[in-house]
């Protein structure tokens, strides 16, 4: 295999970066979409194909349009795209209002701010350990080059991760006071004590991890929690992924957890004054976090690029047969499709449990979670320390 030249990594490099934005851009939209069908479903709510089915002009083509694939047995399921893509034009051309007291530097970078927090995550996730695919000898410039599996294979991927991760805070708290506005600048107070309080929790969550693999780097310790472990080492996995992702769910302000946008207290919370663009980079930010949530809880506790989870892969591999040895092995499309089942867990949590009250939320964090999460930091110390 070459070794590439400088200006060919950088380019591999800007190659990896565009992988992972058209990831996050497609699974985003399709969240979206899903969280309504999924919430239509559980709910049984009335779609717009039924709502709305009596409109005349554009909007009226396409509800029938949509109502004609309801009869086709795949297709059926798209019935409701038009109306995302709708809803992505308005934000788009919506009309930009900002109030006339608000901070307007503040104001117009809070939502940018953690947008990009939300986004830069991504650089040190690794969908699939070493090579991800390998160009092709006749491709120009680039042919028999490797691409790797994540942007950044850093030593210290967590650190960066959680260190970027608590900074898309500022970007809601900042919203809050920018405002000016009272409701606005309760959500952001909220947020701020909400986040703050479960950050707590969940760094001590993922310190189990980092114990029982010894390692920082988020491939090796995706590798080594799959693939490393002996049997009684679940029980720190599995109590350590549902306070995880208890404290995943309050730190991306999903139900039952949101309350800085309790839409029956706060209107809307941190973001009640921002429309268009504005208002669409704080909603994508949410579900770009809910993305970055489902990979850490996909590649420290369900396995990662590996098939099974709680490191049940390497207790099975010595028995798999040769020709179930593809299961044995890691993929990428393992790890996406454990982010789409945490995805659906989320819209299925909303749809079914209510809100909690204010004070029940942080006695939840510091009364619960966080004993918890120092007892199986205990039982992971303990588990590795037996298994050297």
């Amino acid at each position: 295999m070459p070794t590439p030249t400088l200006t060919q990594s950088i380019v591999i490099t800007l190659i990896q970066c565009l992988l992972v934005v058209i990831f996050v851009f497609v699974v985003v939209p399709l969240t979206v979409f899903a969280e309504r069908k999924v919430l239509g479903y559980l709910q049984q709510r009335l779609g717009s194909t039924r709502i709305a089915s009596g409109h005349v002009g554009l909007s009226g083509y396409l509800n029938k349009s949509m109502w004609k694939w309801g009869r086709i047995p795949v297709i059926s399921y798209w019935r409701g795209i038009p109306g995302l893509l709708a809803d992505v034009l308005k934000l788009i051309l919506k009309e930009d209002v900002i109030p006339a007291k608000a901070d307007k530097f503040v104001f117009f970078i809070a939502p940018a701010l953690s947008m990009v927090a939300a986004v830069v995550v991504f650089a040190a996730v690794s969908f699939v350990p070493g090579v991800f695919f390998t160009f092709p000898k006749w491709f120009p410039y680039l042919g028999g080059l490797p691409v790797s599996g994540g942007i950044a294979d850093i030593n210290v991927g967590l650190l960066w991760i959680l260190g970027v991760a608590s900074v898309g805070v500022y970007g809601i708290v900042l919203a809050g006071w920018a405002s000016n506005s009272k409701y606005p600048l309760l959500g952001g107070l909220r947020s701020a004590a909400q986040m703050v309080s479960y950050e707590v929790p969940l760094a001590i969550s993922l310190l189990a991890p980092v114990v029982l693999s010894g390692s920082l780097n988020f491939g090796e310790m995706a590798a080594r929690m799959a693939t490393g472990l002996p049997f009684w080492g679940l029980v720190p996995q599995i109590l350590g992924f549902l306070i995880y992702l208890t404290c995943g769910f309050a730190e991306t302000n999903r139900l039952p957890f949101d309350m800085p946008e309790a839409e029956n207290e706060l209107v809307a919370g941190f973001h009640t004054e921002y429309s268009g663009m504005k208002f669409g980079f704080f909603y994508l930010a949410e579900y770009i976090n809910m993305t970055v949530v489902a990979a850490l809880a996909s590649g420290f506790f369900l396995g990662g690029p590996w098939l099974l989870p709680f490191g049940l892969q390497g207790l099975v591999n010595p028995f798999l047969p040769a020709f179930l040895s593809w299961f044995g092995e890691p993929h990428a499309i393992f790890f996406v499709a454990k982010i789409i089942f945490l995805l659906f867990t989320y819209i299925w949590v909303r749809g079914t449990i209510p809100r909690y009250r204010y004070d029940q939320v942080m006695s939840v964090a510091w009364k619960y979670l966080i004993p918890m999460a120092l007892f199986n930091l205990l039982v992971a110390a303990a588990v590795r320390c037996f298994a050297v």
